[in-house]
């Protein structure tokens, strides 16, 4: 996948600031117009995010999980799992893969080093199925299910053209808060990749320091800018 295929797929207003909650929505462009809605007054976000690969060819099924931390008005980024880190301030990105003990430094829109692969051998970070939303796709409202028991609409995407990054995907969305929930989608080997956020917190504060990369002495530094 593309290091910055932008989706718009985060989003809450009506439970979040105090309004009613909606009318049955029977459309793909009224949950999605709900969703742009709240992008309009957020400016930092925190989630703990889970991401459960199946490789097909090898029949084998990896689990991690990790925190984001969004400093959107200031295009920061920071993402902590167990064995990397990963912080971006929209020009550079630093990614410290603690088992090889080095810091790869690299242009942002190239992507992380170290993160999980997509289509053409890309890189996908979560971050990149939350804020940032791509013409790209034909979106379908598929129906409504629930996810841990939190009722939601899914919407289908598809790549309106030909694409490096990803052809197709499905999105939950919580009906009460309109956050995405799950992304699942398949590449080109077969391999699913499900992703799932919670414990959203929305324009918390957050330390600048945060985002600042801090690895211990004996790390070694690549930079491919």
């Amino acid at each position: 996948m593309a290091a910055h295929l932008w989706f718009c797929l985060l989003t809450g207003l009506m439970a979040l600031q105090g309004y009613g909650a909606p009318g049955e929505l029977h459309s793909a462009e009224a949950v999605t117009g709900m969703m742009r809605q709240r992008l309009e007054g957020l400016s930092s976000l925190s989630a703990r995010y889970s991401v459960t690969t199946y490789a097909a060819v090898l029949d084998r099924r990896s689990e991690t999980e990790g925190r984001l931390f969004l400093q959107r008005d200031k295009n920061l980024l920071r993402l902590e799992e167990a064995d990397q880190t990963i912080v971006s301030d929209g020009e550079s990105l630093w990614t410290y893969v603690h088992g090889n003990r080095q810091v790869i430094v690299s242009p942002a829109q190239d992507g992380a080093a170290g993160t999980r692969p997509g289509r053409s051998g890309r890189s996908s970070r979560p971050d990149d199925f939350i804020f940032n939303y791509s013409n790209q796709y034909r979106y379908d409202l598929e129906g409504r299910e629930p996810v841990d028991e939190t009722p939601c609409y899914v919407l289908g995407l598809t790549a309106v053209a030909p694409t490096d990054g990803i052809p197709a995907l499905r999105i939950w969305v919580d009906e009460g808060t309109w956050l995405t929930k799950k992304v699942v989608y398949t590449d080109d080997m077969g391999s699913e990749t499900t992703l799932r956020f919670m414990d959203f917190q929305l324009n918390p504060e957050l330390p600048p320091g945060l985002f600042t990369m801090t690895t211990p002495e004996d790390v070694e530094w690549v930079d491919l800018r």
